[in-house]
């Protein structure tokens, strides 16, 4: 279940990166960067996807941290450095996914409690995580690897 849940949340994450990517380059377009302005309806669709999405993730989110939860506090916490780096950069990642559609959820209220800019923080953030997608399937690919040879599930989550 965690495998499931660990592929459609990096699948929304990405949807929601390349709609958000999008968004940001259309108001913030590169130096010679050019848009077509038709279809007019194309922007709406990209947000309403992001939107849609963006809710999507947080019950999506506290699921898998639900499947996940028995290795976060198992003991010891710690077995080797690459256990620490690992730990350290799942931290990251998870603080920063929860974090993500929070603000942009309070956002869609136009309510904006913090003292910092929600766009550049919000984009911060979405590079943060995937990032994180990105680390995390490449600490964890000796035990995919180990599946795809062996052809049936292995006891860790992943």
């Amino acid at each position: 279940m965690a495998v499931v849940l660990g592929r459609i949340l990096a699948l929304a994450f990405v949807v929601c990166f390349l709609t958000g990517l999008y968004s940001h380059l259309l108001q913030d377009p590169l130096p010679g960067m050019r848009f077509p302005t038709s279809p007019s309806w194309l922007y709406q669709v990209t947000q309403g996807v992001h939107i849609t999405v963006g809710l999507a993730l947080l019950p999506l989110l506290l699921a898998k941290l639900w499947t996940i939860y028995p290795v976060l506090f198992r003991w010891p916490a710690i077995a080797s450095w690459r256990d620490a780096v690992e730990r350290g950069l799942i931290a990251v990642l998870v603080s920063s996914a929860l974090l993500e559609p929070v603000i942009g959820l309070i956002n869609t209220f136009q309510w904006y409690p913090w003292p910092f800019s929600f766009r550049r923080v919000h984009y911060g953030l979405a590079w943060l995580i995937v990032g994180g997608i990105a680390l995390h399937i490449a600490f964890k690919l000796p035990i995919i690897a180990r599946h795809w040879r062996r052809g049936h599930d292995d006891e860790e989550p992943v």
